[in-house]
């Protein structure tokens, strides 16, 4: 049996899977926009990164993970995908999560919400509607 805080090996798998699920999609994504993460602006890294944690959200709670595990996954997500130093990564998870409160920051926490959305267009195939959907909320924080 695991101590308090370790976890078992079902929970670090899946872990693993949701953190290379998530490196997956978000990797998709940028296909699907045909953009290079190279050719993207810091403001539309920023946006997409808030868009797949959305989608990490919706992978969480299918996979009954906790806040601790949504953390790491986001971590991941921020390091390998969107290439944030881990210090950067933190602080910006961190901002992340806080965001899930509508109070908190309502258009990150708009863009969140899209990411769920935008899981279930993923899980259901609709790839033209999850392109548009991403497209969409682009163009909206690139129109300020």
């Amino acid at each position: 049996m695991p101590g308090f805080f370790e976890l078992s090996n079902s929970d670090k798998l899946k872990i693993e899977e949701a953190k290379d699920e998530v490196i997956f999609i978000s990797n998709k994504i940028f296909t699907l926009i045909d953009k290079k993460f190279e050719d993207t602006t810091e403001l539309e890294r920023q946006v997409l990164a808030t868009f797949c944690f959305g989608m990490i959200n919706a992978i969480v709670f299918k996979k009954e993970l906790n806040h601790l595990q949504t953390h790491s996954i986001a971590s991941t997500l921020l390091t390998t995908v969107f290439h944030y130093s881990e210090e950067q990564a933190e602080d910006f998870t961190q901002e992340l999560i806080n965001s899930t409160d509508e109070s908190y920051h309502p258009v990150m926490f708009s863009i969140i919400r899209r990411g769920l959305n935008g899981y279930q267009q993923y899980e259901s195939k609709e790839k033209k509607q999850l392109q548009a959907n991403v497209l969409e909320v682009l163009a909206i924080v690139n129109e300020d």
